[in-house]
């Protein structure tokens, strides 16, 4: 159970118990409050029974007086008042019966009471007093007596009820009182043993989450919390040991870096050993065949060019070695200072090949070996950079004649389509002394060969490969190697071939704030800085080279220009030499873009600003902005009833350089939203609120893209509005 669940339940054990509690109090209060009710209302109907039988009492000696007086013959024995007194007290008696007779059945279980039933004597009663006549003594004396019984059982049944209620009355508060002393002594237990539980086992669990970040703060990254369970503090000393072991793998990491640090080291110590003998190797024989020819001719003046021949043949030779070892080294030293160019340009590919096989020619049969070439293509032009690709090829050919003997060579490249792309794959695979899987896991690691006795035989610098592999990682591609001592080598160069050109859009429809050009070569960075600059509002030139640039810069004078350092033909450093030099466009600011990090000699060469490829939307916009210059044309919407914010507004300083465009009524805003491309909303007072926030929720979510919006509904609100505006038509 989770550590929530755990609370969460102890929780609810204790407001249970005291909703229990409250519970029983409620109800005992209501028991109570029923009893008494009862109690009160079964003595008020002892009342009215005693005092029903009281009247009854003395209405009967009233009726048994005027009975007798009738006997004894007097005239007027009753007079009118009197025989109307008696008769309403009759008509008393009688409803006061009924309300008894009521009561009785309410409050009285059945059985353990009696109607009254004095209706028959009170009616003989009334037809006495109105009709005169002979009273029937005996008659009204049996039923007054009968009568006289039923009220007292009623009333002994009443008193005994009374006592019954009180009985019962004791016990409720009784049984009350105990059940809620003993629910409040369960809750109160409860509530301690829960609260000791939840003590202990959180002290116990931060203990040893305490004990393993110890363990781990004095290095022993190897212990383990272990299972805690799946509850807060188990998941939590989960994450614990999946961190320690993170950061042994870390440790691991820095160890195999560091040991790795000190085997390039030591390559690198080889290496400069074995460039040592293969530099000095090419000097001796330039150094050595220079002192020859110089003493030829001392000793013969008159000798023959063709006797020079020979020996000038071999100083080109190790001159062309030495320059393809000093190459090698550049290479490797620009790529991995990230300063190494790719140009890229349409090319034939077939006449590419075709120069690799003649030019790999004389190195195959100097090895006794055979060059086989098979090339399947289907596309009579791809986009790549020659240069890398040439040697490429030139560099594992040379690689494959290097290390066989008398053996055959084989080139295959074709055309793939691999997950819907389409890929130069081209092979080359050697019957040499092939490799062993220690040694082809380091074949490309830069100053490294299979080992030292392969570059004392073979000779090399080791860097062959891996500046292949740098070359094709530049092109976007990959380079994978397969081997098998004695057997042969193969490998793999894998490129992707360039997609489809992207058109060129050269304008931009609508008022915007300035003009921008961009000069790159890439068609998908020009389309990329032209959609995200066109939907910030600026008006967006394209140029495809730098003297296309150029011609546009010198031609439109934009705001801004955007300009790409690799360029092939005239690169960004010409072009933005051209623009300093050039009095109509010096004083026009540059941004310079490139995926080499060189921001201090593109300043000191004159560019405003400098941003490395890739660069984000965001990060674009917001750096042409600060660049703009102050006449760029910038539009100001301003819905306002009234003129209060534009005429501060045409007082501001930058204000002449904005477009606005004042509208009274929220439709009017709607229309221009999908018109123009705006830069500052500025709302002043409006009656109409609720269209007001409903164009600001529309702006929020619903617009399609970020603006600006400036809100004043007071007089304060508005000069501190005015304040603001200020400083944003400054910085345009």
């Amino acid at each position: 159970m989770s550590f929530t669940r755990r609370l969460t339940f102890s929780f609810v054990a204790i407001l249970l118990l005291s909703l229990g509690s409250v519970l029983i109090q409620i109800w005992g209060n209501d028991t109570r409050r029923r009893n008494v009710w009862l109690l009160q209302h079964v003595i008020r109907t002892q009342s009215e029974l005693n005092d029903f039988s009281q009247r009854m009492y003395s209405t009967h000696r009233k009726i048994l007086v005027v009975d007798a007086l009738s006997d004894s013959g007097v005239q007027n024995r009753i007079t009118a008042q009197e025989r109307q007194e008696l008769l309403s007290t009759i008509d008393a008696l009688m409803a006061l019966e009924a309300e008894l007779n009521g009561d009785l059945q309410e409050y009285l279980e059945a059985g353990r009471y009696q109607y009254l039933e004095a209706k028959i004597l009170l009616s003989q009663w009334r037809r006495f007093l109105e009709e005169g006549g002979t009273l029937d003594s005996s008659f009204v004396l049996r039923e007054y007596e009968a009568l006289s019984g039923r009220i007292s059982a009623n009333e002994w049944f009443l008193l005994t009820r009374s006592d019954e209620i009180n009985v019962g009355l004791r016990n409720v508060v009784s049984m009350t009182n105990k059940v809620a002393l003993g629910v409040f002594l369960l809750a109160l237990i409860t509530t301690f043993i829960l609260g000791y539980y939840m003590t202990r086992y959180t002290r116990r669990s931060i203990r040893q989450l305490q004990k393993g970040t110890a363990e781990w703060g004095s290095g022993n990254f190897d212990y383990s919390i272990g299972d805690m369970g799946h509850d807060e503090f188990g998941q939590l000393a989960h994450s614990f040991d999946d961190m320690a072991a993170n950061l042994r793998e870390a440790m691991a990491r820095v160890r195999e870096a560091s040991r790795r640090a000190d085997a390039a080291n030591q390559a690198k110590s080889g290496f400069m050993a074995n460039m040592s003998h293969e530099l000095r190797t090419p000097m001796n024989a330039i150094i050595g065949y220079s002192e020859m020819l110089i003493e030829e001719i001392d000793d013969e003046p008159e000798v023959s060019a063709k006797d020079l021949r020979p020996d000038l043949a071999k100083i080109q030779l190790a001159g062309k070695h030495l320059l393809t070892l000093i190459n090698d080294v550049l290479d490797i030293s620009k790529i991995e200072s990230g300063r190494m160019a790719v140009y890229w340009e349409d090319v034939a590919l077939e006449s590419i090949l075709r120069d690799v096989e003649v030019t790999m020619a004389p190195l195959m049969a100097k090895n006794g070996n055979t060059l086989h070439c098979h090339f399947e293509l289907q596309s009579e032009l791809i986009r790549t950079d020659v240069t890398r690709l040439r040697q490429i090829l030139l560099n594992l050919l040379s690689n494959a004649a290097k290390f066989t003997r008398e053996g055959e060579v084989s080139l295959r490249v074709s055309e793939q389509q691999i997950a819907g792309q389409s890929y130069l794959i081209a092979e080359v695979k050697d019957s040499g002394i092939g490799m062993s899987a220690e040694q082809l896991g380091r074949v490309f690691d830069a100053f490294v060969q299979a080992d030292l006795s392969t570059t004392k035989q073979y000779g090399g610098s080791g860097l062959g490969l891996t500046i292949s592999r740098k070359f094709a990682e530049l092109l976007g591609g990959s380079i994978s190697a397969e081997s098998e001592p004695g057997v042969g080598s193969r490998f793999e160069l894998k490129l992707p071939l360039g997609t489809q050109e992207l058109g060129l859009r050269t304008e931009f429809d609508g008022v915007a704030i300035g003009d921008v050009l961009v000069i790159d070569d890439d068609p998908a960075a020009l389309d990329l800085c032209s959609r995200t600059l066109s939907k910030a509002g600026y008006r967006v030139h394209l140029a495809d080279s730098g003297a296309e640039g150029l011609r546009m810069a010198q031609q439109r004078r934009p705001d801004v220009v955007l300009l790409d350092v690799m360029m092939p033909g005239m690169d960004g450093w010409q072009v933005l030499h051209n623009l300093r030099t050039d009095p109509s466009l010096f004083d026009v600011p540059v941004l310079m873009l490139s995926m080499l990090n060189e921001r201090d000699l593109s300043l000191l060469l004159g560019a405003n600003e400098y941003l490395v490829k890739p660069v984000d939307s965001a990060t674009l916009t917001a750096v042409v902005h600060e660049l703009l210059p102050a006449t760029a044309v910038g539009n100001l919407l301003l819905l306002e009833q009234g003129d209060s914010l534009a005429k501060a507004i045409a007082l501001l300083p930058g204000a002449e350089y904005w477009q606005i465009y004042r509208c009274s009524e929220v439709a009017e805003v709607t229309t221009l939203l999908k018109d123009l491309p705006l830069q500052l909303i500025v709302m002043g007072p409006h009656s109409d609120k609720a269209a007001v926030a409903d164009l600001l929720a529309y702006l929020s979510k619903d617009y399609g893209r970020k603006v600006p919006i400036m809100l004043a509904q007071t007089e304060a609100e508005i000069q501190s509005l005015s304040d603001q505006l200020g400083a944003y038509l400054r910085r345009a």
